[in-house]
């Protein structure tokens, strides 16, 4: 598993404290019913650059947004999609329950104030949507 396009572009090492987390189901958020590969670009990868040049921020912009879903965060969880959704329905009404395989990527877990759940997926240099386990679209909304 090789990561030269997160690595490409800056000097700093966004993997340092990623893992492979196979176990774990996660979740993210669909613009549609059905998952789309670019449901799993990231910022960078639609070429949206931050404007403070921090590694964390820089980061952020390189990995994509999943949630680690539990029962104890699950509502949390829903009720932040749903508040999005609020704000912007184009964002969409679903979200995908997924897994990783060994050779997706890696994860790291980024903490927000609002977001206990929140992590960053550093998708491996040959990701697909069929590196991924899907369990479930549900809608929320």
């Amino acid at each position: 598993m090789t990561f030269e396009k997160i690595h490409s572009d800056t000097d700093c090492n966004c993997l340092s404290k990623a893992v492979i987390d196979t176990s774990s189901e996660f979740v993210r958020k669909l613009r549609k019913d059905n998952v789309e590969d670019k449901d799993f670009l990231t910022h960078w990868e639609r070429e949206i650059r931050p404007e403070m040049e921090d590694c964390e921020t820089i980061c952020s912009y390189k990995g994509v947004s999943i949630n680690q879903i539990t029962p104890e965060l699950e509502n949390q969880i829903l009720e932040k999609y749903k508040t999005t959704f609020t704000i912007n329905p184009k964002k969409g009404a679903h979200y995908l329950k997924f897994k990783l395989n060994e050779d997706t990527g890696k994860v790291n877990y980024t903490p927000e104030e609002d977001d206990k759940s929140h992590y960053n997926l550093y998708k491996a240099d040959d990701f697909s949507l069929e590196k991924i386990v899907i369990i479930e679209t549900v809608k929320f909304a």
